[in-house]
């Protein structure tokens, strides 16, 4: 089981967010560590305390995949920038990942990585179910192999599970929320139930964790030898493995250095300590840390139709090989190394398919036999249960066939669990299963030494019949035994048994004793070796006449290698000179030579006996005359073999009688004893595979013992699809109501902030619908209407107001058909006076639903405007009784009085006086740019300014006098009057 850490929690503020701490950070180079984070309902929360803990400078890479509905429109980036300093990206095809970032799949998208670029895949449901985590975790896996780390929070389904074991495969690490902690902990117990998980901690007390092992000195990238030495030590390695053989009793001293080099740094790196040397004290002081180990060197991750193409190339081939089984003839198979069992079910489903599929009238007895090394694997196998995530893999028709779905689980059906054993087997000591028809051993021989390989291998050709089919893994091949099988599909290293003695007399150093095999299952050579010393008289007969009067014959491959030979060869086959070759090709007499490689390919052609008489072979002063015969060998273990025969005939024709009597007074019960013998050899051997196959059939039956309750389990079959249907919804809805919850907070934020806003400007506005109903409004509305909050909804007409409301409700009806805004003045009982502007209500998708009215206070612009008018009116009755040129201008120098005197003393209409201002038509008419510049400063500075300026050859003097508002200090009217200075005043 995995260690469960666990730390003093701390409490903090879930929207702080923590500084950078340097004594953390993650060295940098040109590789760090890319940290795949797995959530669904309920990992919000999760996400928020793990980033708040972690420094923006850890020097790693963040990937966040949520397992959300494919519809579902999240704002997961914008919610986490709220937690963290490092910058937050929503994922786009082909983005590179860089270190202190964070990175956030896109809705209704798949994600994979490659290069370290995040690619975009359009959303699919394999068999209608989506595992976007276990999708990416397996991608990680194989581009960032022991850089890679996968964390899984709060929810769930078992997304994740079969991405933690693709992780682990590949020497990362992985990480689980603790399932006290999360709200739904569905996922992080399929995930711990791989028993790989390396730490079960609550979030807030994750980054510490990772930072630490990652920064172990034993993890670096690129170690120098000093410190490779320093920290691994040849001695402590083989004391871990004295440790190990000494508990657990397997010996690991066979399996490839880097392989347990790596696996033994994890174990260092997780216990943080600083050597091997340490972490052997601490085995022997604590005895489980060695079971720990020993599951670690047996990461065994599989998956069912794991490389699907391979699994029906393999289905073509079993079809071809039950094709050609009899009725009686049982198919037997081996899955070595099992791990949890998801293999044998898969091949178990590909042979009962096969089957189904040839329409066989009486099926095959079928015998799989599953073996591995751990024995906890082997349990989970029997038991025949995986988690829901499988439907990724199997087909929804498989799945209804072969498995009984409960509770979110898929449960072996009975019919397929009954064909398979499992059982406990060291596949290094321990007799291998003969007689097969299928050797399965995929990612098994990649961890054993090269020196052991080539042991094993030789014992897969022993175990397998002739034509029999060997299964391995992509990355791993036969090495040299080409003589022993040959390749039937190179791509996915499916394999066939090639039979004869070239294979039977290879030097096969058998890692255990076979002398307690049963004879029946013997190959050609054991059985001579039994029987050497029981030579009976016709045995010496035989012997005799083959080695002195029978002609020269030889057995070869199919390359031409001779395999034995009987008679005198020195005549025709001679050894060839430099290197020496067992070839009949080069080792032939060059007169020969060409006739019996045409003998040979004529024999193999028409699969028959080819005899060719009355060749002449040169042989000093004399020709001999010699017949060629060859034979394919359709034999019992000589498949595949060629006989041929060089039978000489003499110098000359000549016809030869032989005598017919041999051995006219053989004892004829001697002769009945010998083939009583050999019956009662034949019976021996039908009663020792009679045993053996009951030996089977009763591991069969007590395993069936173990599942006698499988039927019980699926009456409840169809309430439990529906508890898990609710159960899915239910996720999506805690998802959705997370993220409503983010959005009300930010909504009660706003509409804070908008009714401060509106109480500030002190303007009184309503909000009404199309049917003149109040929406809301702000306080100083109550100035104008005599309105509560209980008025919310009542139509603005039915409330008393201050004013004649009739044109305004008019002009709302207006705005509303002509969605042109409208501006009025009106005068309440109070001699108040307010601006109304009303304008449409428009949504945010351009629909209008109401109107909006201001009112904004004007009394002082009107009381102001009121003194503007009189004053006007004033001047104006002034201006007209001077002698000299005067007029008026307002503030923005448009003439509003003007005297006759001015008209007539310039010779200037009225009309083109007030077309434009004051200040342009002096540019324009008089071209004086300091007479301009003057009457722009009066209006400007609000002071009186004077001066003598020449207009049209006379001077004048100019005064301009403001009138100034005294409560904002600007020239409300300027009075201007032009004197002529030569004129007495």
């Amino acid at each position: 089981m995995p260690e469960k850490q666990k730390s003093e929690k701390k409490e903090i503020m879930p929207t702080t967010v923590r500084k950078p701490n340097s004594t953390l950070r993650q060295p940098r180079g040109k590789a760090f560590p890319i940290i795949a984070i797995g959530g669904s309902a309920g990992a919000f929360p999760a996400l928020e305390k793990f980033f708040t803990h972690m420094p923006a400078d850890s020097g790693m890479a963040f990937v966040i995949i949520m397992h959300l509905d494919p519809n579902h429109k999240g704002q997961i980036a914008d919610i986490l920038r709220n937690y963290t300093h490092m910058p937050v990206h929503e994922a786009t095809d082909g983005l590179p990942v860089e270190p202190d970032q964070i990175y956030v799949i896109p809705p209704n998208k798949d994600m994979g990585i490659h290069n370290r670029k995040l690619l975009l895949l359009n959303f699919t449901a394999p068999n209608g179910f989506r595992q976007p985590i276990d999708y990416f975790f397996q991608s990680l896996a194989d581009d960032q192999w022991n850089r890679a780390v996968s964390i899984v929070l709060s929810g769930m389904g078992s997304d994740g599970e079969t991405g933690v074991r693709m992780i682990k495969e590949k020497l990362g690490m992985a990480m689980v929320q603790d399932p006290d902690t999360a709200q739904y902990n569905s996922m992080p117990k399929a995930s711990i139930g791989t028993n790989l998980v390396d730490y079960i901690l609550a979030p807030e007390e994750m980054p510490i964790k990772l930072i630490q092992y990652l920064n172990h000195p034993v993890l670096s990238e690129e170690p120098t030898e000093q410190a490779r030495s320093e920290i691994r030590n040849t001695n402590s390695i083989q004391k871990i493995l004295m440790l190990l053989r000494s508990q657990t009793g397997h010996d690991f001293s066979l399996y490839k250095k880097s392989t347990i080099n790596r696996r033994i740094d994890r174990r260092v790196a997780f216990h943080q300590l600083p050597d091997y040397v340490h972490y052997v004290n601490y085995l022997r002081e604590n005895p489980q840390e060695i079971d720990v180990l020993f599951n670690e060197l047996l990461i065994g991750v599989t998956k069912f139709f794991r490389d699907a193409p391979a699994f029906v190339s393999l289905k073509n081939k079993l079809s071809d090989l039950i094709h050609q089984k009899k009725a009686n003839d049982p198919i037997r198979v081996w899955i070595a190394g099992c791990s949890t069992g998801e293999e044998a079910y898969s091949v178990a489903m590909l042979l009962m398919e096969c089957v189904d599929e040839l329409g066989k009238k009486k099926m095959p007895r079928i015998q799989l036999f599953a073996t591995d090394l751990d024995q906890e694997a082997i349990e989970h196998a029997r038991q025949g249960m995986y988690h829901g995530n499988i439907a990724t893999d199997v087909s929804p028709e498989r799945l209804e066939r072969f498995f009984i779905k409960t509770e979110g689980y898929y449960t072996v059906k009975k019919d397929l669990r009954e064909m398979i054993v499992f059982a406990q087997h060291n596949l290094i000591k321990d007799a291998p299963f003969t007689r097969l028809d299928l050797l399965s051993c995929r990612n098994v021989m990649i961890y054993l030494t090269n020196e052991l390989q080539k042991k094993i291998i030789p014992v897969y050709h022993y175990s397998l019949n002739n034509k029999g089919i060997m299964f391995m893994g992509p990355a791993e091949t036969i090495g040299g035994f080409t003589e022993l099988f040959t390749s039937i599909d190179p791509k996915w290293k499916l394999f066939e048994r090639k039979e004869g003695s070239a294979a039977l007399n290879k030097m096969i150093d058998f890692p255990f004793h076979v002398a307690k095999q049963p004879a029946a299952v013997l190959r050609v050579e054991e059985f001579e070796r039994s029987s050497a010393n029981k030579f009976s008289v016709a045995e010496t007969f035989n012997k005799i006449v083959l080695e002195n009067f029978s002609p020269l014959s030889v057995l070869i491959n199919d390359k031409g290698d001779i395999l034995y030979s009987n008679g005198k060869s020195g005549n025709y086959l001679q050894m060839p000179r430099g290197e020496a070759l067992m070839n009949i090709h080069k080792m032939a007499r060059e007169e020969l030579r060409y006739v019996l490689g045409n003998v040979i390919h004529q024999a193999r052609s028409q699969k028959g006996l080819v005899s060719l008489h009355e060749i002449k072979i040169p042989d000093g002063s004399e020709i001999k005359l010699v017949s060629l015969h060859a034979s394919p060998l359709e034999d019992t273990g000589l498949q595949g073999m060629m006989l041929v025969v060089i039978e000489e005939r003499g110098v000359v024709k000549k016809s030869s009688k032989k005598g017919a009597a041999i051995n006219s007074g053989r004892n004829l019960a001697a002769e009945d004893m010998e083939k009583e013998l050999v019956y009662t050899k034949q019976q021996l051997n039908s009663t020792i595979e009679q045993m053996e196959t009951s030996l089977e059939e009763l591991k069969s039956t007590n395993e069936e013992l173990q599942s006698t309750n499988e039927e019980l389990q699926s009456t409840n079959e169809e309430s439990l699809t529906t508890k898990e249907e609710m159960q899915s919804l239910n996720e999506e809805l805690m998802t959705v109501n997370v993220q409503y919850q983010a959005k009300a907070e930010e909504l009660s934020l706003l509409n804070n902030d908008m009714k401060n806003l509106l109480d500030a400007t002190e303007i009184g506005t309503v909000f009404l619908n199309n049917n003149l109903e109040i929406l809301r409004y702000t306080p100083p509305i109550k100035k104008m209407f005599n309105i509560i909050p209980a008025d919310i909804g009542r139509s603005l007409s039915d409330i008393v107001s201050t004013f004649d409301f009739d044109p305004i409700k008019e002009a709302i009806g207006e705005v509303i058909d002509r969605l042109a805004t409208q501006e009025l003045e009106i005068k309440t009982k109070n001699d108040d006076w307010y601006t109304v502007r009303i304008m449409p209500y428009r949504t945010l998708d351009n629909f209008i639903s109401g109107a909006v009215l201001t009112f904004t206070l004007i009394t002082l612009h009107k009381q102001m405007e009121f003194k503007l008018n009189a004053y006007q009116n004033y001047a104006a009755g002034i201006i007209s009784r001077f002698l000299y040129p005067a007029l008026q201008l307002d503030k923005d120098l448009l003439v509003t009085a003007v005297n006759d005197s001015f008209l007539q003393t310039f010779s200037v209409s009225k009309k083109l006086l007030t077309a434009e201002s004051f200040d342009k038509f002096i540019a324009h008419h008089w071209k004086s740019a300091e007479l301009t510049a003057l009457v722009l400063e009066s209006s400007l500075t609000s002071k009186e300014v004077s001066g003598n300026y020449q207009i049209n050859g006379n001077t004048y003097k100019l005064l301009t006098s403001p009138f100034v508002d005294t409560m904002t200090g600007l020239a409300l009217n300027i009075l201007i009057t032009l004197q002529p200075v030569d004129k007495e005043r």
